[in-house]
């Protein structure tokens, strides 16, 4: 039987107090005259009641339909195509480009851990682990998209060299996309490197937390390492190779993205 750390008002008690370290950074900030207190304020009142929004979305979804998972997942995936358009400006259509990427990403990782039943179909199963597939999907397209256009600008004359002696637009930037792809990678590969010598991942955390074996619990932790692994490492794929079709005309000419 797992126990809980705290029931939900003795929670609610405990998470107020945890109210002091935002104080200290508070009096920190106030110290050093760095003028974030307003800013760390906003952004802990703003969390807490998103966070607490999703906790009702949650209670009620867990115990609707699965049909619902797929309305949830479709709505978390337009929001992460949006916001990671933001990182991707300078193309043509960049919601679309995003939304498909993430959406192939994340899609294949899922359908997968879903057919060979290592997602179990159960709500409190699904949401969660959904979320953070498609987030860091988000956050891998975004990172891939900001450096891929950054790349082009600033090689533009070297790949216009390259295309001038007969190179196809993706032969000229391959060395971009090459750059784009590892330097997006980053983050997670080097947290999957510390994984149990420097990080210790909330989700096992978690389940330590509440009384799952270890073995278990870092089981667990390292299949969701690989599903956000495989489903950003499509998705950046996914993402460099549409961008390479806006960023380059029919006829193999570098686009002005100025």
């Amino acid at each position: 039987m797992v126990e809980y750390l705290f029931e939900p008002i003795d929670g609610l008690f405990k998470l107020a107090l945890t109210l002091i370290l935002l104080a200290v950074i508070i009096l920190l900030s106030r110290y050093r005259k760095l003028d974030i207190e307003e800013e760390l304020i906003v952004a802990t009142v703003r969390g807490f009641m998103q966070l607490m929004f999703l906790a009702l979305i949650l209670t009620f979804i867990f115990e609707s339909h699965l049909v619902l998972v797929l309305v949830v997942y479709g709505v978390m995936i337009l929001m992460a195509g949006y916001t990671s358009s933001k990182r991707a400006k300078k193309l043509k259509a960049p919601l679309e480009l995003t939304t498909t990427s993430i959406l192939v990403g994340a899609g294949i990782t899922l359908i997968i851990m879903i057919l060979t039943g290592i997602i179990p179909l159960r709500m409190e199963f699904l949401i969660p682990l959904g979320g953070m597939v498609i987030g860091n999907s988000m956050i891998n397209c975004s990172l891939a998209l900001d450096r891929l256009g950054s790349d082009i600008q600033s090689n533009r004359n070297k790949i216009e060299a390259a295309l001038s002696l007969g190179a196809t637009s993706e032969q000229a930037s391959l060395p971009q996309v090459r750059a784009a792809v590892r330097a997006s990678l980053i983050p997670t590969i080097d947290n999957l490197k510390t994984l149990g010598i420097i990080l210790i991942p909330g989700t096992m955390t978690g389940l330590l937390i509440a009384g799952a074996d270890p073995i278990w619990a870092a089981s667990y932790q390292l299949i969701i390492f690989f599903m956000i692994l495989c489903a950003g490492s499509i998705t950046i794929i996914t993402a460099t190779y549409l961008a390479q079709q806006k960023l380059f005309s029919k006829k193999h000419q570098l686009i002005d993205i100025n």
